[in-house]
């Protein structure tokens, strides 16, 4: 492996802290350029520790390591919502930024963690992070250890760089800190001479966000049985990454990763038998959608009841946190054309829009056409005529991920006595609530919600909820990937190939 020393190390180490976050999507138009990231991420030295606001991977790989002594030595961070891929250019700033920030350290360090996504890919650079580690790991010369988010898109070069790897084991992800731990567990057991040994497993299959939950079957049993491997003697770790399936690369689909101590066989053994178990499973990965008068009635419209929490939809092929736009209005639509008696709540994205509003002012009566500014090809248009009843420069902090936000100009105008609609001037990642209780429309007084997120926004909405229920439309995040235009993933590839057959690798 590229770089890696493998000496043990005596006394107290020293081990270099750094980040870089962003997830892809290729069907989503445009590029991502650099402002996205200067914009409010870039962080160095000790601001790189608060970064995450103490819940992402960093803090769990810091409290690790300082809880064993070591000494650590923050570095630079940066990150930026998902989106589309990075523009030429991008990714080669952002990397001589990351490796420039460990360089001054080299000679001086015993190891490096880094916090990536897995996904993030670029006009001239389709594996950054295997490039990454790579270029890490021959600078530095010392072991490299990385936490990934659950939807990596693992490569054969991130496995040659370092086998000290792990991913989230949840969806909601809700295990970044732990994921940091156990990276810096795998970080702390090399030095001490653990000699990790990494085996992986491709698998030939992509599904939707929607029904990857790993509180429900089937996906729960393959981790139920991820956390029995990992108490095996000798298992270092074991991660199953389920990958950004809007992603249009080579060598595209699941992997199943072990890491263990140096033991000839068993990480290649657990590898396949969890790439298996994932497999005889894939065609209970469903991701069903409701169509939109369907959810509405079920909402019941007519007889709200606020006391059993909002009815939430989930938008998920607008999904903002998988690189989709947020400029759908589809179920904008819908809720237009309904006999709402309590209130309900969207966001779309339309800077033009919102820019209207902050002209007009609070109390001013606008008719506003919204939609399809982004993603034209996915979205369309309609009209909105109501009351800007809001207004605020879109600056707060997100819990999930945790990070500063800044949406540019953003208005709720009031259409009706009912529908509030959240118009901001750039794409707003809806995991969390955050957004709406900035603009003061507080979910949990809500009758309907709609939340543009696949799957990930039930961490924290279904504890509120009545009940959840995942809408039908179009957009660059669509589950029903046959209808994607996938042309550079390798085939077959299940299920756009719905009759792959496959089997895992002989040892």
């Amino acid at each position: 492996m590229a770089g890696r020393r493998a000496a043990q190390v005596s006394g107290a180490p020293r081990i270099a802290v750094a980040s870089l976050m962003f997830e892809a999507n290729t069907f989503a138009p445009g590029r991502t350029r650099m402002d996205a990231f200067e914009s409010t991420t870039f962080a160095s030295g000790a601001d790189v520790l608060e970064a995450g606001q103490g819940l992402d991977s960093v803090a769990g790989a810091v409290a690790i390591a300082r809880e064993a002594g070591a000494q650590v030595i923050p570095t630079t961070s940066a990150g930026a919502l998902s989106g589309p891929i990075l523009a030429a250019g991008v990714y080669p700033r952002l990397r001589d930024r990351l490796l420039d920030g460990l360089a001054s350290h080299r000679g001086e360090v015993d190891g490096i963690y880094v916090q990536l996504h897995g996904a993030m890919v670029a006009d001239d650079e389709d594996d950054v992070e295997g490039d990454l580690l790579e270029q890490i790991a021959a600078l530095m010369g010392v072991p490299v250890a990385a936490s990934f988010d659950l939807h990596c898109h693992f490569t054969a070069r991130m496995a040659a760089a370092t086998p000290l790897l792990a991913g989230y084991h949840t969806l909601p992800h809700v295990d970044m800190v732990s994921t940091g731990e156990r990276a810096m567990r795998l970080l702390l057991a090399e030095l001490e001479g653990a000699q990790a040994r990494l085996a992986w497993q491709k698998i030939p299959m992509i599904t939707s966000a929607e029904g990857q939950d790993t509180n429900q079957p089937p996906i729960r049993e393959v981790m139920d049985r991820i956390g029995e491997i990992v108490n095996e003697p000798h298992v270092l770790d074991a991660s199953l990454f389920m990958t950004q399936p809007w992603l249009d690369v080579p060598d595209l689909g699941w992997s199943a990763v072990v890491v263990t101590a140096g033991e000839g066989g068993l990480a290649e053994q657990r590898a396949a038998e969890l790439a298996q178990m994932a497999w005889d499973r894939r065609t209970q990965v469903r991701a069903p959608k409701v169509p939109i008068s369907e959810a509405l009635q079920r909402a019941g419209c007519t007889a709200p009841d606020p006391t059993q929490g909002p009815v939430v939809f989930g938008d998920g092929a607008d999904s903002v946190s998988a690189g989709a736009t947020g400029d759908g209005v589809e179920v904008l639509a819908g809720l237009l054309a309904a006999s709402l008696t309590g209130r309900a709540q969207v966001i779309v994205t339309d800077g033009e829009a919102s820019k209207e509003c902050a002209t007009a002012g609070v109390g001013a009566d606008v008719t506003l056409t919204v939609g399809g500014s982004l993603a034209p090809e996915f979205h369309g248009q309609i009209g909105v005529t109501g009351t800007v009843v809001k207004l605020t420069d879109g600056r707060f902090t997100s819990l999930y991920p945790p990070s500063p936000v800044d949406l540019g100009a953003t208005a709720v105008v009031r259409v009706g006595d009912h529908l509030h609609v959240v118009i901001v001037e750039r794409p707003a990642s809806q995991l969390d609530y955050q957004l709406y209780e900035h603009v003061g429309l507080d979910p949990q007084d809500a009758h309907i919600v709609v939340t543009k997120s696949a799957g990930g926004y039930r961490a924290f909405y279904e504890p509120i909820a009545r009940e959840c229920i995942d809408v039908d439309t179009r957009g660059p995040s669509d589950s029903r990937l046959d209808r994607m235009p996938f042309r550079r993933a390798d085939r077959p590839l299940w299920p756009l190939d719905p009759d792959t057959a496959w089997r895992p690798a002989a040892n």
